[in-house]
């Protein structure tokens, strides 16, 4: 009974969400590595620069790069490399370019000599795991086929072994994250400069190891310091126990993210730090990751219309007299998104939306029914003289429209080259009509599609 409740735990599908941004992570790290080495890339790693191994060692060292002194070999496996990290990161064939991603950064790692920051060692352990592991559930080319084929493969041997081994390497690489975090405290505890919470002072005096934003904060703030260097320990000890409480862990891995931003700014270790950022993107299982991105969009809405009461409330006060009234099409579904949009972005309410199909509106507004079904019209509401058409409605939209306001500039030019008013036309000649429930006496069908 105990067996089978283990094996029913361990066959379930478990931090794919995690598993996959982690390896989104890991490939923007790796592009950005290939290319900032790129212009000193034989310097650096080649056989004719920096990094030159004796023979004996390159026989005791597994590199791509050993094989051959050639620099045109040394390019073609450069090059690879940065074709694999790349398709690696869009998730196309995952185990396989897991592994071919393994072994062309370890190839290259073992040249790295002393340009290293410490994340490369983590991130070479985590590479070797992530490759027992299902890193394309989410966000990439082969997730669409894995959710097809997940409800008919779920009870298959092959499906259930691939599950336990994926399971299993998420496992080891949040053990390896505990265990890093764990004794790194541990050792700072030993330290006399971490007991007495100067440790982060005498870094500051290490030219190769500060930014002139640490000396600041320490001259300036020295407290803060003090408490920066008791808060790394600390954190750092109670990082594996707070992953086993769900209300600790969110606030645990926000202060690690804390912690690892001070010393990317403070440091300079940017890579380094965002290698530890990216790992503790694992930590959280998919359940969490929806009740997670559940809250974060309610958020959004609370602060989006708390921002919209806020705007209408500041657009009625001084913003009024520049309302505008838009004349849209509303046979037309392309309008009718185009104004819902609208209403979204209508912060300081500055907008009214009227359907043109209505035939009191043509009489009110004394508008050429053929000349508004061409281009949309707008106009503001104090004044029917300031009637815009076409392009030049779009950008008195725009206008009024917070979100917008970079655009403006470009559209207007945009209008003054002539360039504007031929692609607005282009797309608004090729709206599609639906008149609905809109026939008169003399219509012959009920549904009629129109396009233009």
């Amino acid at each position: 009974m105990m067996f089978s409740r283990f094996r029913n735990f361990m066959v379930a599908d478990r931090f794919l969400i995690g598993t996959s941004l982690l390896r989104i992570s890991i490939g923007l790290i790796l592009l950005y590595q290939y290319f900032i080495h790129y212009g000193q890339r034989h310097f650096l790693f080649s056989s004719r620069g920096m990094s030159v191994l004796s023979d004996e060692l390159k026989l005791s060292l597994f590199s791509l790069y050993n094989l051959s002194d050639s620099l045109i070999y040394f390019d073609i496996i450069y090059h690879l490399g940065i074709v694999v990290s790349f398709v690696y990161l869009l998730g196309f064939k995952g185990r396989i370019f897991a592994l071919l991603n393994f072994i062309f950064f370890y190839s290259l790692h073992i040249r790295y000599g002393q340009i290293g920051d410490g994340g490369d060692n983590l991130l070479i352990i985590c590479l070797f795991l992530l490759i027992f592991s299902n890193s394309t559930a989410y966000f990439s080319f082969d997730s669409a086929r894995f959710q097809q084929n997940r409800e008919r493969k779920r009870d298959t041997f092959v499906y259930q072994v691939l599950t336990i081994f994926h399971n299993f390497s998420v496992f080891f690489c949040i053990v390896q994250l505990c265990i890093l975090y764990f004794f790194s405290g541990l050792y700072q505890i030993m330290g006399d400069l971490w007991q007495n919470g100067t440790a982060i002072y005498y870094i500051s005096q290490v030219n190769e190891f500060s930014r002139p934003f640490l000396k600041y904060m320490v001259d300036n703030h020295l407290w803060l310091m003090v408490l920066g260097t008791y808060f790394s320990v600390f954190i750092k000890i109670a990082f594996p126990f707070c992953l086993l409480n769900k209300k600790l862990k969110p606030l645990v891995v926000a202060g690690m993210i804390v912690f690892h931003t001070g010393i990317a700014i403070g440091m300079g270790l940017l890579t380094f730090s965002l290698i530890m950022m990216m790992m503790e993107l694992i930590v959280f299982t998919d359940e969490e990751y929806r009740k997670g991105l559940k809250k974060i969009v309610l958020f959004g809405r609370k602060l989006q219309v708390s921002w919209m009461r806020l705007g209408r409330s500041v657009g009625r006060k001084w913003f009024y007299p520049y309302r505008i009234v838009i004349f849209y099409d509303g046979w037309c579904p392309m309008c009718q998104s185009i104004m819902r949009n609208l209403r979204r972005l209508d912060y300081l309410g500055l907008l009214r939306y009227i359907s043109f199909r209505d035939p009191k509106v043509i009489k009110q507004y004394n508008l050429d029914s053929a000349e508004v079904e061409k281009r949309m019209h707008s106009m503001r509401v104090s004044n029917k003289n300031t009637m815009k058409v076409g392009i030049h409605s779009v950008i008195q939209i725009s206008s009024r429209l917070a979100p917008l306001w970079l655009f403006v500039p470009f559209l207007y030019l945009s209008s003054k080259i002539g360039v504007g008013a031929l692609v607005y036309d282009f797309i608004a000649s090729r709206r599609n009509l639906l008149p609905i429930n809109h026939c008169d006496e003399n219509c012959e069908i009920n549904h009629v599609t129109i396009h233009r």
